[in-house]
């Protein structure tokens, strides 16, 4: 071959080599270019799937906890309380009840079913320990544990003429007592008891009252004191104070002081035969003295300024009721207030007779 064929052969091979060449390339950025779409398409895919999962996720918990919301009502500490309405069948409180404030309310269907003035401010008094006793229920893991009684939850109480449980300086009881002490016998030396052994004074266990009722919903309750002595600022209404009952209810442990008729505690070497504690709202009536009304528990309170006031809890018909009447003139008068009122709006009877002497 002569030297210009020679030539010729060689650039017939360079130009073959760079067309390999560059078909090895194109081949390799295919191949790079389709992995890449695979795995985009894969994440696309993931991402959807991920997407789609959250979303059931999300629906399933919000189908939970709108179950929750109406399988679970009122008393748990993630609970809140429902105002309850007046309906075209709600009716006034007739002028026979002797209440300056007063509702009666359905828990089933929170649903009004008499009231007088029910969202008006007013002087709970010694109803306020419901919400005492709830918050002190919820901060106290064990009952049987103790509390030292002091001067400073007896002597400024006793200055004040407030109702006492009966508790001595030096004495050592079960909160247990102590609680039956602040509900049957309305004892403001329990309710500071209580209040010292859960936040280390008055003052912080009240911060703890007024966050709880923030915390379950109230709209027109402020707390100053955990006994209800009157206050300018410890106030509420009949409608608040019947949520409040509504809400301790809903606690097994609430219910058992609530509902107690009378409770002695153990002997101490200052009390050999112990305390004993009636309630105040059982000491004037059993509960069953209206046909087809069975008053399970409640609370009664007093101040000058509040006058007699008193809420209980009756299950009627297989419904539960709650009634707050307060600003009453009379302790009985409250009473027989409260067996007429379940008779004659809940029970289809009629009027509380109390017997003649």
């Amino acid at each position: 071959m002569n030297k210009k064929g020679r030539k010729q052969a060689v650039t017939i091979r360079c130009l073959l080599f760079g067309a390999a060449v560059l078909l090895l390339v194109l081949i390799v950025f295919g191949v790079v270019l389709a992995f890449s779409s695979c795995k985009k398409i894969d994440n696309d895919e993931n991402t959807a799937s991920s997407e789609a999962i959250t979303l059931a996720q999300t629906s399933a918990v919000a189908e939970d906890n709108n179950l929750n919301a109406s399988e679970t009502r009122k008393g748990s500490a993630a609970s809140f309380v429902v105002y309850p309405e007046r309906t075209k069948e709600t009716v006034e409180f007739s002028d026979e009840f002797d209440t300056q404030n007063a509702i009666l309310i359905c828990c089933d269907d929170d649903t009004v079913i008499a009231g007088r003035k029910e969202k008006e401010k007013m002087y709970p008094a010694s109803l306020t320990k419901v919400m005492t006793l709830i918050v002190a229920v919820e901060n106290i893991n064990d009952l049987s544990q103790t509390v030292t009684i002091t001067e400073d939850m007896v002597d400024p109480m006793l200055e004040l003429d407030a109702s006492m449980a009966g508790f001595q300086p030096g004495d050592v009881f079960a909160l247990e007592d102590v609680l039956y002490g602040m509900v049957l016998n309305s004892g403001a030396d329990a309710a500071l008891a209580a209040a010292h052994y859960v936040a280390g004074s008055e003052e912080a266990f009240v911060e703890l009252m007024n966050r709880k009722a923030a915390e379950i919903g109230l709209k027109n309750t402020h707390l100053t004191n955990v006994v209800g002595l009157h206050h300018e600022e410890n106030y509420s209404t009949a409608e608040d104070m019947a949520l409040i009952l509504e809400y301790a209810i809903q606690d097994a442990r609430c219910r058992q002081f609530l509902e107690k008729v009378e409770y002695t505690t153990v002997s101490t070497e200052a009390h050999p035969e112990g305390l004993t504690f009636t309630s105040t709202l059982f000491s004037r009536m059993y509960g069953d003295e209206m046909p087809g009304v069975k008053i399970c528990g409640g609370k009664t309170g007093y101040t000058d300024e509040a006058g007699n006031c008193i809420e209980t809890y009756a299950e009627i018909n297989k419904k539960k009721y709650i009634l707050v009447l307060c600003g009453g003139t009379t302790n009985w008068n409250n009473i027989y207030d409260t067996l007429s009122a379940f008779s004659i709006y809940c029970a289809g009877g009629k009027r509380y007779e109390p017997p003649q002497p």
